[in-house]
């Protein structure tokens, strides 16, 4: 009788062992979910990842940018992400393009925003505090913090800023 019961309990846990390989390996979670309200001053603050960079700006950056990811992950492509930049006044986004559409809010301080490859702080327009404005993919602009700042950031990822020269045109115009 003996026998029968180790055959029965290794029977047993052969079934509990094949049960358990064949359960699926829950995946490492990219994110962490936001599961509620993030209020201004709770952000987890960092530096702009090097990968979201790309070329060298063609001004000087004056000042400091940090990010702070709230909601997926901005470096995903095809997927919904916001973030939070802060900046220090008179920082600067040198001209850039994105590669998807950027919709930005001041949540605090105001933006100047210029438009085209080439710096003139004579073309920039203010954007205040609880503004909005949106920027199509691939559109040149640039952009400075008046007074400390945080920004509201967004779309649909990658999140990647393109510097670009003074004399990029930007994509060329579809023949109509």
């Amino acid at each position: 009788m003996t026998h029968h019961r180790i055959a029965g309990l290794i029977a047993c846990s052969l079934l509990a062992l094949s049960a358990l390989a064949q359960t699926p390996a829950k995946k490492p979670a990219a994110m962490k979910k936001n599961s509620g309200p993030v209020a201004l001053g709770s952000e987890q603050w960092m530096d702009v990842p090097a990968a979201a960079l790309v070329g060298t700006p063609a001004v000087a950056m004056n000042g400091t940018w940090k990010i702070a990811i709230l909601q997926g992950d901005p470096m995903a492509a095809g997927r919904p992400y916001t973030v939070r930049f802060s900046c220090t006044d008179g920082a600067r986004f040198a001209p850039h393009f994105h590669p998807t559409t950027e919709n930005v809010t001041v949540l605090q301080g105001s933006l100047m925003l210029g438009m085209g490859s080439k710096w003139d702080d004579a073309a920039m327009k203010e954007v205040p505090l609880g503004a909005f404005v949106s920027a199509p993919a691939q559109m040149r602009h640039y952009v400075q913090c008046k007074g400390d700042g945080i920004l509201q950031v967004h779309g649909v990822g990658p999140l990647v800023v393109n510097f670009v020269g003074p004399d990029d045109a930007g994509p060329a115009k579809k023949p109509e």
